[in-house]
Parts: C-alpha cells; sequence; structure tokens
C-alpha cells in the first residue's frame, strides 16, 4: 500500500495569510471578523507564528503584533514539509489542537492544513462547521439543520413545556422585584425600578442555573460542539481539552436584549444599539464562564459525546447518502418546532384550565389575565 504524503492532501490546503511584525493588533482583530481565519507572521530568526482569535483578546488595538507575540509567549507554528508522511501531521494536529503550516523543501509556506479540512477530504464528504446545540434537565440535542442527533422529539417538546413554566416564574418573580423596587425606589415610573424589574429577574434564575447540573451539561454541550467544529475526535479526553464558552451561545443574545432594554432607558436609543453591539458578545462570554456554564464531569461530558456522537452518524448517513432536505424538514431538524410546540401547548392547557376556573368563580380574573400574556 502507498504511503500517503502531505503533498497529497494539496486540495485541503488553505490560503497563508501574513502580516508585519509592526502592524496594529486592531488590524488582527478586524482580519478575524471578516475572514475568522489563523494568520501566519513570517520572522526571520525564530519561524512563523500563528495568531488566533483567542490570542488577541484583551490586548489594547494600539498594541503591536510583535509585542503582542511577546505579552502572550506565542509558541512558533508547528510545520510539517510536503515529503512527510501523513502522520506527522496528524501527531502535531491532535497533540497540539492548530493548525499545521505547510513548508515547501526551500522553507517557504504553501498553506495551511486544519485538522476538519483533512478528516474531509479523506472521507470525501464534508465536515459540519457549524452546529447548533440544546442543554436541558433531559440530556443535550445537536444539529445543523441537515442532521440531529441527541434528545428525541418528544423530550425536546416536554424541554418547551418546562420552558413555559419557567417563562411564568420569571413573570411572577419580576413582579415580586417590581414591587421591592418600587417601595425602595418610589414611584413606579422611576426608569431604575423599571430596569431593576427587568434584570433582576433573569438574573436570579441564571444564578439558580449556576449551581445545578445544567450548568455542567450546558459547559458539556459547548466541549462537544467546539470538538465537533473542528473536526476532532468525540473522546473524553478530546472534548475536554476545548473551552466551554462558545460564541454563538443564546447566552450572548440574552445579554444583548438585556442590554438594549437597559440601554435605551437611559441613554440615546441609537447610542445603545452601537454600544451594545460593540460589547454585548464580550460580556455575554463572561456571563457564559462566571454564571451558565460549569466544568462539566464525567457523565455530563459522556451525555454531551454521546448526543454528538449520534449527530455526526445521521450526518454522515445524510452526506454520504445525497439526502435532500425541504426547507421546513431543516427547521425541524433544528428542534425549535418541537420546544415551541411543547411551550404553547402548555399554555394553551393552562389557558383552558384558568378559563375553566374563571367560569366557575374559582380563579379571580386577574389571574387568569396573567395566563393570556404568554400567547
Amino acid at each position: 500500500m502507498q504511503t500517503l504524503l502531505i503533498s497529497d492532501l494539496r486540495p485541503a490546503y488553505k490560503k497563508v495569510n501574513f502580516i508585519s511584525n509592526f502592524d496594529l493588533v486592531g488590524r488582527l482583530i478586524l482580519f478575524f471578523r471578516v475572514h475568522g481565519c489563523e494568520i501566519f507572521l513570517f520572522s526571520t530568526p525564530n519561524g512563523f507564528f500563528a495568531i488566533s482569535k483567542d490570542d488577541v483578546i484583551g490586548s489594547d488595538w494600539n498594541d503591536r503584533v510583535g509585542d503582542l507575540l511577546l505579552k502572550k509567549n506565542i509558541s512558533p507554528a508547528i510545520c510539517v514539509f510536503e515529503d512527510d508522511n501523513i502522520d506527522k501531521f496528524f501527531q502535531l494536529s491532535i497533540s497540539y489542537k492548530k493548525p499545521v503550516v505547510v513548508l515547501s523543501s526551500n522553507n517557504m509556506p504553501l498553506g495551511v492544513l486544519y485538522y476538519e479540512n483533512v478528516m474531509a477530504f479523506l472521507n470525501g464528504y464534508s465536515m459540519p462547521t457549524r452546529v447548533s446545540g440544546i442543554s436541558t434537565p433531559f440530556g443535550v440535542f445537536f444539529s445543523n439543520g441537515i442532521a440531529k442527533g441527541g434528545l428525541s422529539d418528544i423530550k425536546l417538546f416536554l424541554t418547551g413545556s418546562l420552558f413555559s413554566f419557567f417563562a411564568i416564574l420569571i413573570f411572577l418573580t419580576g413582579d415580586i422585584f417590581f414591587e421591592v423596587a418600587k417601595y425602595l425606589f418610589g414611584d413606579a415610573e422611576n426608569l431604575t425600578t423599571s430596569a431593576l424589574a427587568v434584570v433582576l429577574p433573569l438574573a436570579f434564575f441564571l444564578i439558580l442555573i449556576k449551581f445545578t447540573r445544567l450548568s455542567k451539561l450546558h459547559g458539556a454541550e459547548h466541549k462537544v460542539a467546539h470538538a465537533i467544529e473542528s473536526g476532532d475526535i468525540l473522546s473524553a479526553y478530546s472534548a475536554n481539552s476545548y473551552s466551554r464558552v462558545h460564541k454563538r451561545c443564546g447566552t450572548n443574545l440574552l445579554i444583548l436584549v438585556l442590554l438594549l432594554q437597559i440601554m435605551v432607558i437611559y441613554i440615546n436609543p441609537i447610542l445603545a444599539i452601537v454600544i451594545a453591539l460593540f460589547i454585548w458578545r464580550f460580556l455575554g462570554n463572561k456571563v457564559q464562564y462566571y454564571i451558565t456554564t460549569t466544568e462539566p464531569e464525567e457523565k455530563d461530558l459522556m451525555n454531551a459525546i454521546l448526543a454528538g456522537r449520534d449527530f455526526m452518524k445521521n450526518y454522515y448517513n445524510a452526506t454520504v447518502n445525497k439526502v435532500r432536505l425541504d426547507p421546513f424538514k431543516k427547521i425541524y431538524n433544528l428542534g425549535i418546532l418541537q420546544i415551541l410546540g411543547g411551550y404553547f401547548f402548555t399554555i394553551l392547557t393552562l389557558n383552558f384550565l384558568a378559563w375553566g376556573l374563571l367560569w366557575f368563580g374559582i380563579l379571580p380574573k386577574d389571574y387568569y389575565q396573567l395566563f393570556r400574556l404568554f400567547l
């Protein structure tokens, strides 16, 4: 059997991007936002350096790239030559979990190899680069529209039902906080009273999540999602090496909504939108790290890994068999319809029961109106 060389992977090479040591970090950050890939630095005495998105987090926009290398203690990029055995790439990629630079015989970079692109090239099908996940008390669910895995439709439906009770509790808690804030700060129209009535209930329940198993499942879900999107092997050792913070987490969207609600109250709406859009992801990542996710235990990580493997099996079958899905089926695979179904079914059921109790004179009209708010 012929041994595969790095040169056999040429169709999987990605473009090499260069940047000067004297460029500003701000240019790096803008480049990541536009292209979302690694930038490799050419340095004659020390070889090649690769800077990722994580390396520029917390850096000043006016810092020099050369200073960033020193401050972050960034090591030289890992490299292979075109005449190396392909096994060398896998050893380096799995050990360091970084892209690998391919060099020519005269040490010139020819391209960059990413693990997921190599696996897709060798297997003859594309790897999922984006996957959405949902953490619930029943377990973890993964999907990308083409395939889904993990929780069954029934458990997604029950998740929606639980969410309806959660929404009602938040509303009731908000009403309590509003009365407390009104008592402490005076007039009910006071801006501080309104803001506290919005923020405190959500903050209260987010903190409650921190001390439940759901935060551990949430952290496990993010780790496995990173592994899937990186094309990595779904094992406890591999998945646990990834971050429990994910840039597309719903927590970030929640923080954006809260920021807009609060800032529109206190400052100019247009300025509020600009500020909120600039800092929402940073704050969302912090809330994820400190509140909505926790380092998972082994059983939580395995729950997410099994869901990830189920998703990958279904994704592989759909891809290899070239299954074509209509738009409705793709939306259905995301699990949104099942969750919304559980939510509205529960709310409608509660409304029907409330209407019956109201008709018999058991339930006051004010409480009946409460349930109607969620339709």
